[in-house]
């Protein structure tokens, strides 16, 4: 049985996939900041944070985006009760 994506899922998995595509940019300019300035500077460690950052809520957003499985029947109210 395929469970769909409803709405909200759907836009929380467009919006990890944005995400994921502005770390990549973030990143290079994580590694260019550092060939040119060094770990020393305060902007390489802030463009490192940002990586970190978009790739945490690239992964978050992906996990709430996927499909829930369907809960299990409740139980009837009138079953018998083994005592």
């Amino acid at each position: 049985m395929t469970v769909k994506r409803h709405i909200g899922q759907q836009v929380a998995l467009a919006t990890a996939a944005f995400c994921a595509l502005l770390a990549l940019p973030a990143f290079g300019l994580f590694l260019w900041l550092w060939k040119e300035r060094g770990l020393a500077d305060t902007w390489t460690p802030s463009a490192l944070a940002s990586v970190a950052f978009l790739g945490a809520c690239a992964g978050v957003l992906y996990v709430m985006s996927r499909p829930q499985p369907p809960l299990p029947p409740l139980p009837e109210e009138n079953a018998a009760v083994d005592s």
